[in-house]
C-alpha cells in the first residue's frame, strides 16, 4: 500500500525511512545554509519508465509536453487530466489520470525544505542536491530531413525523468515560494549527472516563460564515466542523430557535440559536427533551447568548489582530461580547463545573473 504522495506505507517500510533521516541544514557564519536533501528515501515512482510508455521510448527524445503531464497525474491541466495523450501518430492511455503528481522530496520533507529557506537569515541560501534541478532538453523539431523520423510538432524533447528537473509541480512549487517571499541568494549545488552545468534556476523554459529565480550547478565526476563515454562505445555509427551526440574525427577520436545539442539547438551540432567550425555552429544556435543554461560539458571529469561571500558567490569549475591513466606529478596533473562562474547577490525583484570567465584551457564546445 502507499499513500497519497507515493510512500510506501507498509509499517516496518515507514520505520525504517523514519530511522534514517538524512536531510539537514547545515550553517557556515553569517554567509552561507546549506540545507541538504534527500532524493532517494521518498520519492514516488517516475513515470516516464513505465512500460505503458513503450512507444514513446522508440523516439530519440522524450517528448517534454508527455513528461510534464506524465509529472503532475491529476493535477495536470488545472486538475482536468487527459484520458488519453497523444504524440504524433502515437497514443498512449494516461495511466497517470488517477494519482498524485510525483514527488522526489516526499511531502515530509519538502514542507521541511521551504520552511528552512523561509527562514533562512544567511546571505546565500544552498540546495545541495543530490540531483540535477537544471531541465535537459534539445529541439528535434529543428532537425532537417533525413534524420529519421520526422518530430511531428513544435514541441522539445527531454531524456525521461528521475531527477528533481522532471518533477516539474514539485520543484516549480519550490521556485513559486521563492519568487513569492522574496527570497534571494538562492543556489544549487548538485552532482549525479557525470557531467558539469552551470546556469538559472526557472520553473518553466520557452515557449511556457522565463523567470529566473536563482543559480544552480551541476559538477562533474572524478572518475565515474557518464554520457559521453556511454554514446562513443554504444551509439550505432549509421545511426542518423549520432552527430547531435559526438562526432567522429581522425585516429578513432571523437568530440562531445551533446554539450551544443543541449546548450545551442541540433542546428548547431550537426554545423560542428560537419566542419568543426565553432563559430559557425554558434551562429545557429537556438536561443530558446536552453536559455536557463551558460555551461554544458557531459564528457568533463573533475570537480568544482564554491565560494559564498556577502555580495557574490563563486563556482569554479576544475576539469581534468579523462582519467584512464593515473597523474603522478605533484601539481596533480594537466588539466582541460578552470571555468569561473560568479552571481552578484541580487535583490527582491531582481534576476539573478551568471557572469563566465575562462580562467584556463579552453571549452569550446560548453560555453
Amino acid at each position: 500500500a502507499f499513500d497519497e504522495h507515493g510512500l510506501g506505507a507498509e509499517p516496518n517500510n515507514v520505520i525504517a525511512v523514519n530511522s534514517l533521516i538524512g536531510y539537514r541544514a547545515l550553517r557556515f557564519g553569517k554567509n552561507l545554509e546549506l540545507i541538504l536533501t534527500d532524493q532517494r528515501s521518498y520519492r514516488s515512482k517516475e513515470p516516464t519508465g513505465d512500460p505503458a510508455t513503450a512507444a514513446l521510448q522508440e523516439l530519440p527524445f522524450f517528448p517534454e509536453d508527455v513528461q510534464i503531464v506524465l509529472d503532475a497525474g491529476r493535477e495536470a491541466n488545472g486538475g482536468r487530466p487527459p484520458e488519453k495523450i497523444k504524440f504524433g501518430t502515437i497514443e498512449i492511455a494516461n495511466f497517470r489520470k488517477d494519482q498524485p503528481a510525483q514527488t522526489v522530496l516526499g511531502a515530509t520533507q519538502k514542507a521541511w525544505f521551504i520552511d528552512k529557506l523561509k527562514a533562512s537569515q544567511a546571505t546565500w541560501k544552498v540546495w545541495g542536491n543530490t540531483q540535477a534541478t537544471l531541465d535537459m532538453r534539445a529541439d528535434p523539431h529543428n532537425l532537417p530531413d533525413g534524420m529519421g523520423k520526422k518530430w511531428p510538432d513544435e514541441s522539445y524533447g527531454g531524456f525521461g525523468g528521475g531527477e528533481p528537473c522532471t518533477a516539474y509541480v514539485e520543484r516549480n512549487a519550490i521556485y513559486d515560494v521563492i519568487a513569492r517571499e522574496g527570497i534571494t541568494g538562492f543556489a544549487t549545488v548538485a552532482g549525479d549527472r557525470h557531467s558539469f552545468w552551470a546556469g538559472v534556476a526557472t520553473k518553466s523554459l520557452p515557449p511556457r516563460g522565463f523567470e529566473p529565480v536563482g543559480v544552480a550547478f551541476v559538477t562533474g565526476s572524478l572518475s565515474a564515466p557518464g554520457m559521453a563515454e556511454s554514446q562513443e562505445h554504444n551509439f550505432p555509427k549509421d545511426e542518423p542523430l549520432r552527430a547531435l551526440f559526438l562526432a567522429d574525427r581522425e585516429g578513432g577520436k571523437f568530440e562531445t557535440t551533446v554539450n551544443l545539442t543541449l546548450h545551442h539547438g541540433v542546428r548547431a551540432a550537426l554545423e560542428y559536427a560537419r566542419s568543426g567550425d565553432i563559430a559557425k555552429a554558434r551562429a545557429l544556435r537556438n536561443s530558446e533551447n536552453a536559455p536557463h543554461v551558460s555551461f554544458v560539458d557531459m564528457g568533463g571529469h573533475g570537480y568544482g568548489v564554491v565560494r559564498a561571500s556577502l555580495d557574490r558567490m563563486d563556482t569554479e569549475f576544475v576539469c581534468i582530461p579523462r582519467p584512464i591513466e593515473r597523474a603522478s606529478t605533484d601539481d596533480g596533473g594537466p588539466l582541460r580547463y578552470r571555468v569561473l562562474h560568479s552571481a552578484k547577490l541580487w535583490a527582491k525583484g531582481e534576476r539573478p545573473v551568471l557572469e563566465q570567465t575562462v580562467l584556463e584551457g579552453d571549452p569550446k564546445l560548453s560555453v
